[in-house]
């Protein structure tokens, strides 16, 4: 039996995510394969304002960091770097790292730039080719839709990792491969797995693959962050959080631990936390390479801050890929107000009351008015639990956030601008965050639907 243990450490959790806990796997070789996941349905529509400003941008920009500061560490340990990092642009990203490494003297790397989820220019065919293009949250046909699309990305599988480390890829910069499958790829290619899913046990390798992805995806949530399961009784720090560390044998099961020296903790807690995040059906988590089941997995403590997982079940990929259309949807504009005590609440209704009024007599048009209370509905609205009125008499102070949809750039700024004066001439004891008369932020919509595989062909490009 083949007793080989593969190390992947899940050391970025989002973009932006802190470097800290990547730099200290890497200088304490802790694991073979660094997994860092930066794209969000969101970030995708950050990259794009990046990449509408200049054509060279699109990626993750944290990877120029990471490569003056992390990928020479990795290098220097024999630690390979896997990453949907490339985003919209990765070839870009690719020759920006390499360019960052030789400056200081690092030019034997081989850097993998993966695209082939960019959809942009086949959008038109795919409308002539008739595919039905519903929207997967509203049902509604593209073929309907009114905004001009600005980037259409399909989550594509893990062979191209697979591909991508075969051909020597010490640095990989993939675009918009699904996050669970960055770990797929690699123990595919470790471990000699075939993902064509022919058999059962093939399915439930995959599985097991894809779990272990899921249970790193995220960083450190893995690891104590973000944990309810851990919050009464919690007996460990947010600071310096060591993220956590897959240590995977053939079959794909693993032990789930973090650096002894680092905060945060890895528990049946945590892990079972992390496993049920974003997946909607626990019977039928679907990803481009296998459909998993997770009801009947093992999640078991072996000793402190070590989690024995495995048992996941395999079933047939799904048909069709998952394509987010990005569109330009106009422009959000937005305020923020507080209003202290006493009567904190009434003031902040008051001036809401002045400002509609006054918006009301403007020749302006928008599309959306929001209106939240902070310390009151200002994250859940109208699903949050309504709070007494003497409970909220004696609240010392509380927020408003004013925000618009619109479609011109300017009328954003006119209609906050309009109100500037209740600072003066409305309810006492207001205060405000000081950027009036901010420009208006582009408000890139997303069109999820499906599409054939057929149409997908990721390609590799060494650098």
């Amino acid at each position: 039996m083949d007793k080989k243990t593969v190390r992947i450490a899940g050391t970025q959790g989002f973009y932006g995510d802190s470097p800290m806990g990547a730099i200290m796997v890497a200088m304490q070789g802790a694991a073979d394969y660094l997994m860092h996941d930066a794209l969000a349905e969101l970030t995708l529509s950050i990259l794009q304002k990046d990449k509408l400003k200049d054509p060279s941008l699109g990626y993750a920009r944290d990877i120029e960091f990471h490569a003056a500061k992390l990928y020479p560490v990795c290098l220097g340990k024999g630690i390979k770097v896997v990453t949907d990092s490339g985003g919209l642009n990765p070839h870009s990203a690719a020759k920006k790292v390499k360019a960052i490494l030789a400056k200081q003297g690092i030019e034997e790397v081989n850097i993998a730039a993966i695209d082939g989820d960019d959809m942009m220019d086949k959008l038109e065919q795919l409308k002539a080719d008739g595919l039905p293009l519903l929207n997967l949250d509203s049902g509604e046909a593209y073929t309907d839709s009114v905004y001009e699309p600005t980037h259409a990305n399909v989550y594509i599988g893990a062979q191209c990792i697979k591909d991508a480390l075969e051909q020597g890829a010490d640095i990989i910069l993939a675009g918009r491969v699904a996050d669970p499958c960055l770990a797929l790829g690699i123990l595919a290619y470790e471990f000699g797995w075939d993902l064509a899913g022919k058999t059962q046990e093939e399915l439930d390798r995959m599985a097991n693959g894809i779990m272990i992805g899921h249970i790193l995806e995220c960083g450190g949530q893995a690891s104590g962050g973000n944990a309810y399961s851990e919050w009464l009784g919690r007996d460990y720090k947010f600071s310096h959080l060591g993220y956590p560390i897959a240590h995977v044998e053939s079959d794909g099961s693993a032990t789930i631990t973090k650096l002894e020296n680092q905060g945060g903790k890895v528990s049946r807690n945590t892990i079972r936390e992390q496993l049920v995040y974003e997946i909607h059906n626990p019977n039928a988590y679907i990803t481009p390479d296998v459909t998993v089941d997770f009801t009947n997995i093992t999640v078991e403590e072996t000793g402190e801050n070590k989690v024995r997982v495995g048992g996941a079940r395999g079933k047939q990929r799904p048909e069709q890929l998952k394509l987010c259309i990005g569109q330009m949807e106009g422009y959000m504009s937005e305020q923020l107000f507080y209003f202290s005590w006493p009567y904190a609440y009434d003031k902040a209704k008051a001036f809401v009351e002045a400002a509609k009024e006054t918006w009301a007599a403007l020749p302006f048009q928008y599309d959306e008015l929001r209106v939240n209370y902070l310390g009151i509905n200002g994250i859940h609205e109208d699903v949050a639990q309504p709070i007494n009125k003497e409970r909220i008499d004696e609240m010392n102070e509380v927020g408003v956030r004013i925000a618009f949809r619109h479609k011109k750039p300017h009328v954003g700024k006119l209609l906050i601008q309009s109100v500037v004066c209740l600072g003066l001439n409305g309810p006492p004891g207001m205060n405000a965050s000081m950027n009036w008369g901010k420009a208006a932020s582009m408000r890139l919509g997303l069109f999820p639907t499906l599409i054939p595989r057929e149409y997908i062909s990721p390609q590799i490009t060494i650098y």
